[in-house]
């Protein structure tokens, strides 16, 4: 599993923790770090697309070779 859906499913299961909450207080602590959750798991998705992108060109044929 890569870090992006790892981190995914820690923000869905952190906003199921806040419907569960027992005041608005507790619910908005568990959105915020959902949010920061979700931030981290774009943030490693753009990473990841980046490390495949190097990967492919890294095996392309060079013509200069």
């Amino acid at each position: 599993m890569r870090d992006s859906e790892r981190y995914m499913q820690q923000a869905e299961t952190v906003l199921k923790m806040a419907g569960r909450a027992d005041s608005p207080a507790e619910r908005k602590v568990y959105e915020t770090i959902a949010e920061g959750w979700r931030k981290l798991a774009l943030e490693a998705r753009r990473n990841e697309q980046h490390d495949e992108g190097i990967s492919r060109i890294a095996l392309e044929p060079r013509s200069f070779r």
